[in-house]
């Protein structure tokens, strides 16, 4: 398990989407995960990639008959179509789990770009609301992971333990960020990134790098 991802390699939860396949580091996480939660399009892949999901949440419409009567009491079906599978799979989780100190989103990515900006454009709002839900929000961690990297979320402020040299992103999806940054080759000085690709494509020039905002960001750093 690389460095970067050693702190959520057994995460409390993991949710799996239904997008690409995870692989390497990301399916350790996947297998080492104390619960497994898919999403129902999901359900299938979990079985295939060596782990019986432990719930299976969704709307139900990529199940068939066959699919729920095997799946039985693991599958919660959620009608509503105001929000997608991921979101309704990451409720159950928070509502569930508080005592879960880490989350972690697998499979969000590489199917179509148009789901994973929408995910990973959520991941504010689930931050906010893990942190809520938790019994220990101050040690509350949710993070996605693709095969090529990882993204976290900073609520106020946040330290990452870095290489020098790392290549490190900072998006907001919210106006009014207000960024500041320590440890950046390209300070962010009060930042308002109102547009994502402004805090782009910076890199580590400490070992530890602080972010601080005003308004929820999300902070990518790649695996290699």
């Amino acid at each position: 398990m690389t460095e970067l991802l050693a702190d959520i390699a057994e995460p409390d939860v993991a949710i799996l989407a239904n997008g690409a396949l995870p692989s390497g580091d990301a399916l350790e996480i996947l297998l080492g995960a104390r619960v497994l939660v898919a999403c129902d399009g999901a359900a299938a892949k979990a079985v295939a990639l060596g782990r019986l999901p432990d719930f299976v949440v969704g709307d139900g419409d990529s199940l068939s008959d066959s699919d729920r009567a095997s799946l039985g009491e693991r599958f919660l079906q959620v009608a509503e179509q105001d929000t997608n599978d991921l979101a309704k799979a990451f409720r159950f989780s928070c509502s569930n789990f508080p005592s879960a100190r880490t989350l972690v989103v697998l499979g969000a990515h590489g199917l179509r770009e148009d789901h994973f900006l929408g995910n990973v454009s959520r991941l504010p709002d689930f931050a906010e609301e893990f942190a809520r839900a938790s019994e220990r929000p101050h040690g509350a961690c949710i993070a996605m992971v693709t095969d090529n990297g990882r993204f976290d979320v900073v609520l106020g402020s946040r330290s990452f333990a870095t290489r020098i040299g790392e290549a490190m992103s900072v998006f907001a999806f919210r106006a009014c960020a207000n960024v500041t940054s320590d440890g950046l080759a390209w300070p962010l000085d009060h930042v308002d990134l109102d547009a994502l690709w402004k805090g782009t494509l910076n890199r580590a020039d400490k070992e530890t790098v602080v972010i601080s905002a005003k308004s929820p960001v999300v902070v990518y750093r790649p695996l290699a």
